[in-house]
């Protein structure tokens, strides 16, 4: 990739990042926020990628006297990160699910149990949630997206949501009212 398309994608998720902190000034509870600084903080990896990559072409450039193997080496390395960025097939996860898909092999891997399913047999027991309840961040995911070719998802599953627990014992209260 040319380095003005380096200095493009940096641009691009700067310009992103600064959207999702303006975003998340009007999530209205802590779920939301957690997945906007989730994207804040995979953003930011992103912009350290790119601008790890500008400043080794920055210095071929300059300076002749550069080590060109040792700069040519920090390219592809951080090339080979917005690969894995961009391979993702799920894409990166703003929400943690504790679900993981092996597509090559068609199986899912429950974090928390250890255990290992097909697809076949059953699905993966994810809730893809909606800007409805993200305050916008799916639509600035999809932008990001198709600007850059970085996906992020938001799936959860039903321990990405804070449970109260109910009183299973409401004698235990005092009865202030005087009734029996």
């Amino acid at each position: 990739m040319p380095d003005f398309e380096y200095l493009d994608l940096y641009a691009k998720f700067a310009g992103f990042r600064i959207l999702a902190l303006a975003n998340r000034l009007s999530c209205d509870d802590e779920f939301s926020r957690r997945a906007h600084d989730k994207l804040v903080v995979e953003l930011d990896e992103l912009i350290r990628v790119t601008r790890r990559i500008l400043a080794a072409e920055h210095t071929l450039a300059s300076d002749p006297d550069a080590n060109r193997e040792d700069l040519g080496e920090t390219i592809w390395c951080a090339e080979q990160e917005l690969t894995c960025y961009q391979e993702a097939c799920d894409g990166i996860d703003l929400i943690d699910n504790h679900i993981f898909i092996d597509w090559e092999t068609k199986e899912w891997h429950d974090l928390r149990t250890g255990h290992w399913y097909s697809l076949h047999d059953f699905d993966p027991p994810r809730i893809k949630i909606g800007d409805d309840r993200l305050n916008g961040l799916c639509k600035i995911i999809a932008d990001i997206a198709a600007e850059t070719g970085i996906r992020f998802n938001a799936y959860a599953n039903e321990s990405s949501f804070p449970h109260e627990e109910e009183d299973v014992d409401p004698e235990c209260y005092e009865d202030l009212q005087g009734h029996d």
